[in-house]
């Protein structure tokens, strides 16, 4: 919004105005330009529709309403009426109104959203190829996770068969003979995931005069991977301490 602050050389409300204006802004935490207009003659009074020292306005408006149809322009002291006495300045409450009806107008101007895409609004779609989903994170962790699983089947059959009481019947022997290749799975898949994870995303998409797409929240997606992380280094090593771990579950000798 703009505001006018209009007067002539010598008015002693002139300042008070200004202090005033500025004072009823702050209150209403609102923004705006205000303008000191110097009227220095009767000429000049009648081409800026002056209605006396000060007058304000709003964008254009006069804060008082009254005066808005007024046409006795002079180069003369201004007086306003505020709860039935007469002073050189108008009231708060009356300033505080005038900007609500330009706050009003200000919105009404403003036009509707349109549902039609704008130019330099509508994402590159390019840039979905850019940054892989969640749901891909997820498949290549859950790989991750049943490959080390798989690797680990040689000494985990063992111990679950033992406990069990049933025979492995040569499934230990047999996975044992898959394991490196399930690592090598395990491994590439991890791999995968930690290389999505952490690898910068393309800007192309965000150049100048364009609009950018939200950057995206991979946190949540690296704390997940590293717990996978942890529970595959788990499940990929385990055939290196199941011996202690056997010797404990089957103490009771069954």
């Amino acid at each position: 919004m703009k505001i006018e602050i209009l007067y002539f050389d010598g008015c002693p409300n002139h300042k008070p105005a200004i202090e005033l204006v500025h004072q009823v802004l702050r209150e209403l935490a609102v923004s705006a330009e205000v303008v000191e207009v110097n009227v220095p003659d009767a000429a000049t009074a009648e081409s800026a529709r002056f209605l006396g020292s000060p007058s304000i306005r709003i964008d254009g408006m006069d804060v008082e309403p009254a005066a808005r149809t007024a046409r006795e322009y002079a180069l003369s002291c201004r007086t306003y009426t505020t709860e039935g006495r007469i002073g050189g300045l108008p009231s708060r409450d009356l300033i505080r109104q005038a900007l609500k009806e330009a706050s009003d107008s200000l919105v009404d101007r403003v036009p509707a959203p349109s549902s039609t895409s704008f130019a330099g609004c509508e994402p590159d779609p390019r840039s979905r190829l850019r940054a892989p989903s969640s749901m891909s994170h997820s498949f290549m962790m859950a790989g991750s996770v049943i490959a080390a699983i798989g690797a680990s089947l040689c000494c985990t059959l063992p111990i679950i068969f033992a406990l069990t009481g049933f025979s492995i019947l040569g499934a230990s022997a047999y996975f044992n003979t898959l394991r490196p290749y399930l690592l090598v799975v395990t491994f590439g898949l991890l791999g995968l995931a930690f290389y999505h994870a952490y690898r910068p995303l393309l800007q192309s998409a965000c150049a100048p005069g364009t609009a950018c797409s939200a950057p995206l929240n991979r946190r949540p997606t690296r704390i997940v991977l590293w717990l996978v992380t942890v529970l595959v280094v788990a499940m990929a090593t385990f055939p290196y301490y199941s011996g202690p771990i056997a010797e404990f579950l089957l103490a009771s000798g069954s």
